[in-house]
């Protein structure tokens, strides 16, 4: 009988196939976000569409805060004002931005805030309540159906999101979350945690620190009461401080782009790939990495500064108290220089050719 090699022939060629392959670049999904925030808006109906619809440049795109809506007034619409299937809609238009990860990270935030209401409502049942599912706002920045410049905003109790569309690409920064309690200790879900990934991997990549990774590092024995860079504060932290990543091993720096990562895969696939790339192409060595907060059972707060990217996390007491658990996360996650997509927007004005004077 005749050997029979087709099958080791088949296997080389799609060896050779592979090893051809080029790599095929990531595009955000500016239609499918597009196409979301018009159904959203046709939803509301004439009045809250109005309620709901600013220009790109209206100063409420950047008046967010992570307090409850009693100590801080809101714009847009909130969940409380729509209907069921405006909901669904609204939902439907944070699916198309983030990824699973951050979809189940943003309903929780708001879910977490609906305990925190009923909590609440035990102690002071008189009172105008501050948290629920209901106190979050959505806002439209400019005309998706038309303008090639457009952005949406979820904001509310320890939750802001801000997306920027700029033709084809997608600014996702500044973003906030919070969770209080950060780890639920008793009840139904008890030992339920929102963020237990970014506090889980911080603490794991500080660990990984050797004594004299760790001397710099650490920039404080104390942790500060809140993340540097958060409402108002965008432009707080101008030099990087603290440990370069060019002094971790191999190892530590899979750890850090891991921690990096967490955040960046809120959103969307190709988007986090987009941002992922962008963080790396200014350069992995360009980053450092700073911690505060050395006593054990006491707030800690690490961050992570680069050219293009500012993330920090805080694991704080609950508010009004200086004792007891550390069980209140506030988060942050930036871009210098590009946030709301200003460097982006630059650079569509000068590009686009029905943005030029002609002279």
């Amino acid at each position: 009988m005749k050997p029979f090699f087709l099958p080791v022939i088949l296997l080389v060629g799609v060896t050779v196939t592979n090893a051809q392959e080029k790599k095929v670049p990531h595009k955000a999904p500016v239609a499918e976000i597009r196409q979301a925030a018009v159904a959203f808006l046709e939803g509301l109906g004439p009045e809250l569409r109005q309620q709901a619809s600013f220009t790109l440049s209206d100063k409420e795109r950047r008046a967010w805060s992570n307090l409850p809506a009693t100590s801080f007034k809101r714009e847009g619409v909130s969940f409380k004002e729509m209907s069921p299937q405006q909901r669904s809609l609204a939902h439907q238009l944070l699916q198309s931005t983030l990824s699973s990860q951050g979809y189940l990270k943003t309903t929780g935030i708001m879910h977490l805030d609906e305990l925190l209401k009923a909590m609440a409502a035990e102690r002071r049942p008189n009172n105008t309540p501050m948290f629920g599912h209901d106190l979050y706002w959505i806002g439209v920045f400019g005309d998706p159906a038309k303008d090639s410049s457009w952005g949406w905003q979820l904001d509310g109790h320890h939750l802001a999101l801000n997306i920027t569309v700029i033709g084809d690409e997608v600014s996702v920064r500044p973003a906030f979350m919070g969770s209080d309690p950060a780890r639920l200790p008793e009840g139904t879900y008890s030992g339920w945690m929102v963020q237990g990934a970014e506090d889980e991997k911080g603490k794991q990549f500080f660990a990984s620190l050797d004594k004299k990774q760790r001397a710099k590092a650490v920039i404080d024995d104390i942790a500060p009461r809140d993340v540097i860079t958060g409402p108002t504060r965008g432009d707080q932290l101008k030099t990087p401080t603290g440990l370069p990543a060019s002094d971790l091993d191999a190892d530590q720096r899979q750890l850090l782009i891991s921690l990096i990562n967490e955040y960046v895969h809120n959103y969307e696939h190709n988007i986090a790939h987009i941002q992922m790339d962008r963080i790396l192409a200014a350069g992995l060595e360009k980053i450092y990495f700073a911690w505060a907060g050395t006593e054990e059972g006491k707030p800690y707060y690490y961050r992570i500064h680069g050219p293009t990217v500012i993330i920090e996390f805080d694991n704080h007491f609950p508010p009004g108290r200086n004792s007891g658990a550390v069980n209140h996360i506030h988060t942050v996650f930036r871009e210098p220089g590009n946030d709301y997509g200003e460097d982006l927007l630059r650079k569509h004005l000068l590009e686009s050719p029905h943005h030029q004077v002609e002279e």
